[in-house]
């Protein structure tokens, strides 16, 4: 399950607006909204993988997993 406070921390951390994120990811600035206060917790792989990538941190992170958001190197 995804942890919204965790997207909004990050999101923030890399200066993105809620509408900018979505862009990023395919989605609206409403969707990212949504996943950041938990009304929207279940999202596809594909999405995950985007948001990992938008805001340069590891699905494990946002998905409370590990505490350091750095991605791991392949």
């Amino acid at each position: 399950m995804l942890r919204g406070q965790r997207i909004r921390n990050r999101r923030e951390q890399v200066g993105l607006s809620q509408e900018a994120l979505g862009r990023r990811i395919g989605k609206d600035g409403q969707y990212v909204s949504k996943l950041e206060r938990g009304i929207r917790t279940n999202i596809t792989t594909d999405t995950l993988e985007h948001l990992a990538e938008a805001l340069v941190c590891s699905a494990d992170y946002m998905l409370g997993l590990a505490d350091d958001p750095r991605p791991r190197p392949h």
